[in-house]
C-alpha cells in the first residue's frame, strides 16, 4: 500500500530526535560550518597590557535570540532578567531598506564608568583579564551604575534589590569553556578575544562602537562589531533611557529639593540676618530630604556603605558632605553659633556641588555642567530665601526670594522648558507641559507673594509654592535625561 507524504514526514520525525536530524544535515554540510565553541576563546589568557573582550559578526548574526536564552538560563538569572540584548537598527531609503540586529552585553570597559561612580566599591576590574565583574554582596541597589555606564548596561532587579551584570562568564572561561553566549549562537557571531588596552584607548576618540551608540572615549568599550558588508549612515535603533530599570526617582527628587532648599537657607540666613527659626526649619528639611533619600535604595539596611566609595565616587562625596552638613546644621541649632551655622553653610554648598557633579560624570547632555550646577545653585538660592523668609527673614529674604526666583524663572524658560527645537539636547520641543505650565504659575505667585507678605501666612505659603515648584522641576531634571544608546529594548 502506497503511503501519503504527510504518513511519510511523519514516520521520518518519528525515526530521528531533532539533535540527530540537524546533526545529519550539518555533516552534508547543508549549513555553514562555524566551528566549535572552543574556537571561540583564545588558547592564551591575556598578557600584561590586554584583556579579554567580545567580538561580534554582523554579518552573521540573525537576531534569533539564542544567545539571550542561554545566557539566562546558564547563569540562572531571575523571569524576564538576561545580561544581554539583541537591537536592531534601521535605516536605508524606501528603495533600499536595511536593517541589522546588534547582540550587546557589557563591554568590559578599559576604563568603566561602573566601577568609578559606585559608592559601595561593588564592581572589580580583574587586574589578570580585564573582566568587569559586579560583586553583589556589596550592592545596596542605589542603581547609580546605570546612569553612569552610558550603555546602561547594569540593571536593576527590583526583587533583589540589587544591580546585576553580565560577567563574561568568568568561571567558565577559567576552566577553558566559552561564555553561554558565546556557546550558544549558531552562527558563531560572537567570540571572545584579547585586546591591547593601550590600543583601544588610543582608537576611542571619535569612535562609536555602531551608529547611536555614546562616544567610545567616555568608558573605553573592548567590544570591537565588525561587517564585511558595512552599515549605511543615518541608522536610528531604540536606545537608552533614564536607567535604573524602570524605577521611581520621586524619593531622589524630594531629596535634591529638600537638601538644597536647607543649605541655602544656612548661607541666606547669615546674609540677611540671623534667625534660629531659619537653621531649626533648615536641619528639620535636612533631615526630611536625607530620610526620604533611603527609600530609593534597593537595600536601605545597608545605606551605611555609601561613604565606602569616596575616592573617586560623588555620590559617596555627596553622601558624605550632606552627612556633615546635617551635623553642623544640629550644632548649629543646638548652641545658636553663627560660626557653626557658617560652618553648616558651606557643608551644605558643597554638598549641593556634589549632587551635581555626580550627574555631571554620567555625561548625559542634558545633565552636562553648565545645565546642572546652575540649575542646583539657583534651586538652592530660592530654596533657601524661601525659608528665610518663612521663618521671619523679613524684607532682605523677599527680596532675595523675588529676584532669585526671577532669574530662575527666566533661565529655566530658555534652558528647560524652551519651544526652540534647534537646540539640543534638552527635550523641550513643541507646547510647554501641564506640569510645565504649573511649575511657572507657582513660581509668580512665590514672587508675589514675597513682595507683598513680608510675614505671615504668606511667607508660608510663598514656601510652599516655591518647594512645589522645585519638585516639578527637578521632576524634571530626571525625564528629560534620556540619550541614544545602544540599540536594544527600551527600559
Amino acid at each position: 500500500m502506497s503511503t501519503t507524504p504527510l504518513e511519510r514526514y511523519l514516520a521520518e520525525q518519528a525515526d530521528l530526535a531533532p539533535v540527530e536530524r540537524f546533526s545529519v544535515v550539518h555533516d552534508a554540510c547543508a549549513v555553514p560550518d562555524t566551528g566549535t565553541w572552543q574556537d571561540r576563546i583564545p588558547l592564551t589568557a591575556p598578557a600584561a597590557g590586554q584583556q579579554y573582550a567580545f567580538a561580534v559578526d554582523l554579518d552573521t548574526c540573525t537576531g534569533c535570540k539564542a544567545c539571550v536564552t542561554a545566557c539566562h538560563n546558564l547563569n540562572g538569572l531571575d523571569d524576564g532578567e538576561s545580561y544581554r540584548t539583541v537591537g536592531l537598527l534601521k535605516g536605508g531609503t524606501p528603495a533600499q531598506p536595511f536593517q541589522q540586529t546588534v547582540t550587546t552585553a557589557c563591554h568590559h570597559c578599559v576604563d568603566p564608568a561602573c566601577l568609578n561612580g559606585c559608592p559601595t566599591n561593588a564592581y572589580e576590574k580583574d587586574v589578570f583579564n580585564g573582566i568587569v565583574a559586579h560583586i553583589e554582596g556589596r550592592c545596596l541597589g542605589c542603581g547609580y551604575c546605570t546612569w553612569t555606564c552610558p550603555y546602561e548596561v547594569p540593571r536593576f532587579n527590583s526583587n533583589r534589590g540589587v544591580v546585576r551584570k553580565c560577567d563574561m562568564c568568568r568561571d567558565r572561561l577559567a576552566v577553558g569553556e566559552a561564555p553561554a553566549c558565546v556557546q550558544a549562537c549558531p552562527n558563531g557571531a560572537i567570540t571572545i578575544t584579547v585586546v591591547d588596552t593601550a590600543a583601544v584607548t588610543r582608537d576611542a576618540p571619535g569612535h562609536t562602537l555602531v551608529p547611536t551608540a555614546p562616544p567610545s572615549d567616555i568608558t573605553l568599550p573592548t567590544t570591537s562589531y565588525h561587517s564585511e558588508w558595512g552599515l549605511p549612515g543615518g541608522l536610528t535603533a531604540a536606545g537608552a533611557t533614564l536607567g535604573g530599570g524602570g524605577r521611581s526617582h520621586d524619593p531622589l527628587v524630594a531629596m535634591l529639593v529638600l537638601t538644597q532648599a536647607a543649605a541655602g537657607a544656612m548661607a541666606v540666613d547669615l546674609a540677611v540676618g540671623h534667625q534660629r527659626s531659619t537653621a531649626v526649619t533648615a536641619l528639620v528639611l535636612a533631615l526630611v530630604g536625607l530620610a526620604i533619600s533611603i527609600f530609593h535604595l534597593g537595600r536601605p539596611e545597608r545605606a551605611w556603605r555609601a561613604l565606602a566609595g569616596w575616592r573617586h565616587s560623588w555620590l559617596s562625596r555627596e553622601v558624605g558632605a550632606l552627612s556633615l552638613f546635617g551635623g553642623l546644621a544640629f550644632l548649629a541649632v543646638a548652641t545658636d553659633s553663627a560660626v557653626a551655622q557658617a560652618a553648616a553653610a558651606v557643608a551644605g554648598l558643597v554638598g549641593v556641588t556634589c549632587s551635581g557633579m555626580l550627574y555631571v560624570v554620567t555625561r548625559r547632555p542634558s545633565w552636562r555642567a553648565a545645565v546642572t550646577l546652575p540649575r542646583f545653585g539657583l534651586g538652592a538660592l530660592v530654596g533657601g530665601a524661601a525659608v528665610a523668609l518663612a521663618a521671619g527673614g523679613g524684607r532682605p529674604a523677599a527680596m532675595v526670594l523675588a529676584g532669585g526666583l526671577a532669574a530662575k524663572l527666566t533661565w529655566e524658560a530658555a534652558v528647560v522648558w524652551r519651544l526652540d527645537p534647534e537646540r539640543p539636547p534638552l527635550r523641550g520641543t513643541g507646547p510647554v507641559p501641564p506640569h510645565g505650565l504649573a511649575r511657572f504659575v507657582l513660581g509668580v505667585s512665590a514672587i508675589a507673594l514675597a513682595v507683598s507678605s513680608i510675614g505671615g501666612p504668606g511667607a508660608a505659603l510663598a514656601l510652599l509654592a516655591v518647594l512645589s515648584g522645585e519638585l516639578i522641576e527637578r521632576s524634571r531634571f530626571f525625564s528629560a535625561a534620556s540619550w541614544t544608546g545602544m540599540p536594544g529594548p527600551k527600559r
